[in-house]
């Protein structure tokens, strides 16, 4: 009896073993999976930002040409003489 008895118990060892592994192989499997979707996610919002920034320097350079045009092209102002009589 002992000889089966401790063959059983070896048995269930074993299957605890094995299933405590897989539990923990599940776990580092669902681990890999976040930290591959957050590193997605981030170079994702790392290309949204570059994006953006790119699109709004552009902006900021075709505002500051506008205006720089605008001001070359602008009227000439000729500031008047004061008369003599004026100004008193």
């Amino acid at each position: 009896m002992t000889d089966t008895s401790s063959s059983s118990r070896v048995s269930n060892a074993s299957a605890r073993l094995s299933s405590r592994n897989k539990v923990f192989k599940e776990k580092a499997d669902r681990n890999v999976a976040t930290y591959q979707q957050m590193e997605t996610d981030r170079l994702i919002g790392e290309t949204k930002i570059a994006k953006l920034r790119a699109l709004r320097l552009a902006k900021e350079e075709a505002d500051r040409e506008a205006a720089r045009l605008a001001e070359a092209n602008g009227p000439i102002v000729v500031k008047k003489k004061k008369s003599a009589g004026q100004g008193e």
